[in-house]
């Protein structure tokens, strides 16, 4: 029975997909961070890795099994999860992908001549209106 939840969207899903996109997400979260901690080309991966560590507050080996070890893992610990969801919004990687689909969705709407697109660099200001195009 614990392997029929329902979803939000009312549509039934097991824990193990839930686990698994987890999973996904967590290792996707921690390339990302992988990369924003890069220095450059004298950078080491386990020295990039072990400064993370140290910043996120999540363990070098579990940082290493997310990337290399990915296949052989079906869940991720809720903390490590937490902790690399707050180490993206404290490197400014939230924001930088929020931004980036915001200006790919005006760009579609100035693509229909949408009013509602001129409406909202209106309300944005100036600042905003200058750097969009």
């Amino acid at each position: 029975m614990s392997d029929n939840r329902v979803s939000e969207t009312g549509k039934n899903c097991s824990e193990d997909d839930m686990s698994i996109s987890a999973l996904d997400e967590a290792a996707g979260w921690a390339e990302e961070l992988m990369n924003a901690e890069w220095r450059g080309r004298k950078d080491k991966e386990k020295v990039v890795r072990y400064r993370l560590s140290r910043k996120v507050g999540v363990s070098e080996s579990y940082l290493f099994r997310l990337q290399y070890k990915l296949s052989e893992m079906n869940d991720v610990r809720g903390s490590v999860y937490r902790a690399l969801m707050l180490a993206r919004h404290a490197y400014g990687l939230v924001t930088e992908a929020g931004e980036k689909a915001y200006l790919k969705e005006k760009a579609l709407a100035d693509a229909r001549n949408s009013k509602l697109a001129g409406l909202a660099s209106a309300v944005a200001g100036p600042q905003i209106e200058r750097e969009m195009r």
